[in-house]
């Protein structure tokens, strides 16, 4: 069967009509000779013979191609959503670059103006930082989803402070949280004694940025929660919001790559959509799982575990 997948379909189905054909030759006339003597009776069932050779094959050979062709219409359907993607993140792509650039050359032109005050050019200076930090940003993503394609993604495992990592991340977001105006706080934590836990900090960090950036990005009041606890051999994680929420239809899809919750929400928020897949792509590199509790209008709750120690049969 193997053999067969790798045979052109041309070339498969010609050689199996000859196969059926010969052997159907071969062994109904041997059958005929062997039971019947009369030659008239032989020559009316070769002709029988003949019809129902026609009419199998006929049937068999209908189905082989629907098969065939239902596999190649699937794959086409693929394709054109691939593409489809592909020329929509490729267009975010342009947008998202064309911004930030904007900031960066526009500003950096202004400062070259003459008599600007010391308070101008440190706001101008500010939102140069702050455009570079996001095309920085936007790099570091561009680059995670290439190597996740290609299978590069290495993991490096080291021990990691669950709540050391909870203050940097908390210290690293309170700003973006305060410019909008909305709470950021950490609601639950691993005991002194047993906060130790041994993954890839890169990725970990990574996992947990992604998932408070996108719950700051679509949460324009109240707050945005999160947390870690170790319970036995898993660490679970947490980060819970009050912002847009996620339609109940939108939740299997939106790990996927290039999906945001609402699309007609999408444009008023910044972002490639690639954030929750690059996480979702983290977590179950290290072995673990991710999944959102989510209503439309009621806020989300992204939570996720990985195990607490390095695989014994991780290279």
């Amino acid at each position: 069967m193997n053999l067969f997948k790798r045979v052109r379909f041309e070339y498969g189905i010609t050689a199996m009509y000859l196969v059926i054909g010969g052997l159907w030759i071969l062994f109904s006339d041997l059958l005929l000779e062997l039971t019947i003597s009369d030659d008239k009776k032989i020559h009316n069932f070769q002709t029988y013979k003949g019809w129902f050779y026609v009419v199998i094959t006929g049937i068999i050979f209908f189905f082989f191609i629907k098969r065939h062709l239902e596999k190649l219409r699937e794959t086409e359907k693929r394709a054109k959503e691939s593409d489809r993607l592909k020329s929509a993140f490729l267009e975010n792509i342009s947008h998202e670059i064309r911004t930030p650039m904007n900031g960066i050359l526009g500003f950096s032109e202004l400062l070259k103006t003459q008599n600007l005050t010391g308070e101008q050019k440190s706001e101008y200076i500010d939102i140069i930082g702050k455009s570079s930090e996001r095309m920085l940003l936007l790099i570091n993503d561009l680059v995670a989803i290439s190597r996740l394609e290609t299978g590069e993604i290495k993991v490096f495992y080291s021990r990691i402070d669950l709540n050391n990592l909870l203050d940097t991340l908390l210290s690293g977001f309170e700003h973006q949280a305060k410019e909008k105006g909305i709470e950021l706080c950490i609601t639950q934590r691993p005991k002194n004694n047993n906060c130790e836990i041994y993954a890839d900090k890169e990725m970990l960090t990574a996992i947990l940025s992604h998932l408070l950036n996108n719950s700051i990005k679509f949460t324009s009041k109240g707050g945005v929660t999160i947390g870690a606890e170790i319970d036995g051999s898993y660490a679970h994680f947490f980060v819970k919001d009050s912002g847009i929420g996620i339609p109940k239809e939108k939740l299997t899809h939106i790990f996927d790559r290039f999906v945001q919750a609402d699309n007609v929400v999408k444009m008023a928020y910044e972002g490639l959509g690639i954030g929750l897949s690059i996480a979702k792509a983290y977590v179950e590199i290290m072995f673990g799982r991710i999944w959102v509790i989510s209503s439309e209008g009621e806020g989300s709750k992204f939570e996720f575990e990985i195990p607490v120690n390095k695989p014994v049969n991780y290279n």
